[in-house]
């Protein structure tokens, strides 16, 4: 598997930074997770977005799928013919974005959108990728997940207080992609975690490799990363800035 970053910035974009989302390949499939503002146009530097194969939303924070906007006028006026994508979701997503198209909202985003409803303890296969949800510690109803094949493992912990054994899901990952709003000293409200709780979250799952996301646009992602190292022992730690690329797997760890 690989894993591409479209953006990572927690919160609000910034120059050179998109909200979050991943683009996620394995053998042909293309699974786009996450579409926080900015990450479309990251994604067609990339590739053609009709080749998406499905879109998976973790929650309906702004930061995490406002693109879904930009992506439904392409999908439902800029492709000839029509496209209807798969998008995988935890209740709630279609009931919140249909206001923003008025009267017809329900029915318009059907029209480009074929909704998935997923929540956690669910697994479901796209293209060989399998994938399991945990329902996190966060104000909206959101959706850790993790994506299988017979390679490697991912988890993204979406957005997540540390009231919920994330180690647990993430056990044996290769690559476990954390949420790292806070720094020490600079912690808010308990529905996020603190590079250092993820750097213990990553030690604790046994990952092979951790990456952080969703730091503050304000906050300097180096001290994020000297926080998590701290924390994680000798677990290899990278921010997962956009642009990056993390391989995914036992193929790709055999072949280095």
């Amino acid at each position: 598997m690989r894993l591409h970053v479209l953006g990572s910035s927690g919160g609000y974009p910034v120059p050179g930074n998109p909200n979050s989302g991943f683009l996620l390949e394995h053998d042909g499939t293309r699974l786009w997770l996450d579409a926080g503002t900015g990450t479309f146009a990251a994604l067609q530097g990339l590739m053609d977005f009709t080749r998406v194969d499905a879109l998976v939303l973790s929650h309906v924070h702004a930061d995490h799928c406002a693109d879904v906007l930009p992506l439904y006028v392409a999908l439902r006026y800029g492709v000839a013919g029509g496209l209807r994508l798969p998008l995988y979701g935890p209740p709630g997503i279609r009931e919140t974005l249909a206001p923003f198209f008025q009267e017809k909202g329900w029915e318009e985003l059907g029209n480009a959108f074929d909704f998935k409803r997923i929540d956690a303890g669910d697994r479901i296969e796209v293209g060989g990728v399998r994938m399991t949800f945990l329902r996190t510690q966060h104000p909206a109803h959101t959706l850790a997940m993790r994506a299988e094949t017979g390679a490697g493992v991912l988890t993204y912990s979406a957005d997540t207080g540390p009231e919920v054994d994330l180690a647990g899901f993430a056990r044996g990952s290769d690559l476990l992609l954390c949420e790292a709003t806070y720094q020490e000293g600079k912690v808010g409200a308990p529905v996020h975690l603190s590079a250092s709780q993820a750097g213990e979250t990553a030690r604790n799952a046994g990952v092979r490799e951790l990456a952080l996301t969703h730091v503050w646009p304000t906050f300097d992602p180096e001290v994020s990363l000297r926080e998590a190292r701290e924390a994680a022992g000798d677990l290899p730690v990278r921010w997962a800035k956009p642009g990056e690329v993390f391989e995914i797997g036992r193929a790709e760890r055999n072949g280095r």
